[in-house]
């Protein structure tokens, strides 16, 4: 009776020692797919457990630490149980052994087994699924063209009866395909199962048959189980989703073209007849069916005519199947002359009937109206004032028509003053004058300023003379002051 009770005591005691384990969710891991090891530390007192950055050499790409407490007793003896766990995602990519893991658990060191894995190749195209559930790939064309517009709608399916603690959704990588997930996505009811969608837009890169690769997911259901101490805990049961890989066939436009899709083009200016060095604005439009985001616009270039353009503003929404894109740009002419804004070309290659149709903007002739009585009054100042300044010099006294060696002298007097001035005044005041001065940046203030040109004339000249400085023209003074006041006000 005394050894019975004994071993019982012993084996309480064993159950109620702090310990550490390790565990993966798989031992054979499929190439590309990810491994969770999870580390459970039990015991009264734990000492800190280091940050895993990497184990055996690769890095950790996700951690997850969770920490609980429990009252157990053992011969009548009730004390508080520390469970600590740490669920550590990698990705394997050979055949490797998880090393051991050593913590101290109440004043001993304890240590986890290693754990083999084994990486196998992976079947392309194959699904992997339960009953309660599922990962799918759908595409809405398995034959297309470069630069058309395709979506990829990835649907997860969980049956309404399970409990699920965490979900990890890897995307496919859409190699050879630009890509750019649609909103939110939407999660609704179907029959015992909660479906949630998620829908990504794709331009292929190049022609071919290409492959999109799978969708994966690992799914956490709760599950009970018994602990050290007699106690239950909620721990993750892992299952491995993969939806199947799709071939798609891509085509290759038959003609030169600048977009893929069905548009329409309108395009208008503000002004038909301005004043001199007055902006005259350009706006263009493009809507239609199809992708417009590495559009790269036209261009404008006119001999004389100063020609400045905002960023274009791409709008793209999902209008059933299909994508509607919305290109808005526009431009803007200044000039002191007549001039014509050119017509310019967008080549679109229609996939539907494989032709390309060229929509053209407008050309426009804008008349730029001088005025003759400022011209004439500026010419007839710069005359007069050249004839005031040959009579003064006819009429001046004597003692102003010193010989110019005196003239000299003085000029050579005042250059060895101001050298010695420049020589021994402060360096530190040069140098802050200099970087005050070129603080200034003309082009971060013209993308402030021009497009409030019409609501001030004062606006309409410093945003001339950014211009006419950014173009070459010394003579032209800026107010940085005022100019730093109006990107104040109109920021």
């Amino acid at each position: 009776m005394n050894k019975i009770l004994g071993s019982l005591l012993l084996c309480l005691s064993f159950l109620s020692a702090g310990s550490i384990t390790a565990t993966v969710d798989t031992q054979e891991v499929k190439q590309g797919d990810t491994v969770l090891l999870t580390l459970s530390v039990v015991g009264k007192n734990i000492n800190h457990i280091p940050k895993i950055e990497e184990i055996n050499g690769i890095k950790v790409l996700h951690s997850q630490p969770t920490t609980s407490y429990n009252y157990v007793s053992v011969n009548g003896v009730s004390s508080m149980e520390k469970s600590y766990s740490l669920i550590l995602e990698f990705r394997p990519d050979v055949n490797m052994t998880i090393p051991s893991f050593s913590v101290k658990v109440d004043g001993e060191m304890k240590s986890t087994e290693p754990i083999k894995l084994t990486v196998i190749d992976s079947l392309s195209g194959t699904k992997r699924e339960t009953e309660n559930f599922s990962l799918d790939m759908q595409i809405t064309k398995s034959k297309f063209y470069v630069g058309e517009s395709v979506l990829v709608n990835i649907l997860y399916k969980q049956s309404n009866s399970v409990s699920v603690m965490q979900v990890d959704y890897a995307p496919p990588k859409f190699k050879d395909f630009f890509s750019k997930q649609i909103g939110e996505g939407k999660t609704y009811q179907k029959g015992a199962y909660t479906i949630q969608e998620l829908n990504y837009l794709l331009i292929a890169k190049k022609s071919g048959k290409l492959t999109l690769e799978s969708a994966h997911a690992k799914i956490a259901e709760r599950s009970r189980q018994r602990q050290m101490g007699g106690w239950f805990a909620d721990v993750p049961k892992w299952i491995q989703l993969s939806s199947p890989s799709l071939i798609v066939e891509v085509l290759k436009p038959t003609e030169e073209h600048d977009i893929v899709g069905d548009y329409k083009l309108t395009d208008s200016i503000d002004h038909r007849k301005v004043k001199a060095n007055k902006p005259v604005t350009l706006h263009m439009e493009l809507l239609g069916k199809g992708s417009l985001d590495d559009y790269d616009g036209v261009k404008f270039e006119i001999p004389s005519v100063t020609i400045y353009s905002d960023d274009a503003k791409i709008d793209s929404t999902l209008m059933g199947q299909e994508l509607q894109s919305r290109y808005v740009k526009s431009f803007v002419f200044i000039a002191d002359h007549n001039f014509t804004i050119p017509s310019k070309e967008i080549r679109v290659y229609d996939y539907k009937t494989a032709k390309v149709k060229v929509l053209k903007t407008k050309e426009y002739f804008v008349e730029v109206q001088s005025s003759a009585k400022t011209t004439t009054a500026l010419v007839h100042t710069q005359n007069l004032n050249s004839q005031i300044k040959s009579e003064s010099k006819l009429n001046k006294p004597w003692h102003e028509k010193l010989p110019s060696v005196i003239s000299l002298l003085l000029a050579f007097i005042l250059g060895a003053i101001s050298t010695l001035l420049f020589k021994y005044l402060p360096k530190f005041s040069f140098s802050k004058w200099k970087k005050r001065a070129t603080a200034f940046k003309g082009e971060e203030a013209l993308k402030v300023l021009y497009p409030k040109m019409g609501e001030s004339e004062e606006v309409e000249e410093m945003v001339r003379k950014l211009y006419a400085l950014k173009n070459g023209d010394k003579s032209i003074q800026i107010d940085k002051q005022r100019l730093k006041e109006l990107l104040e006000q109109y920021k």
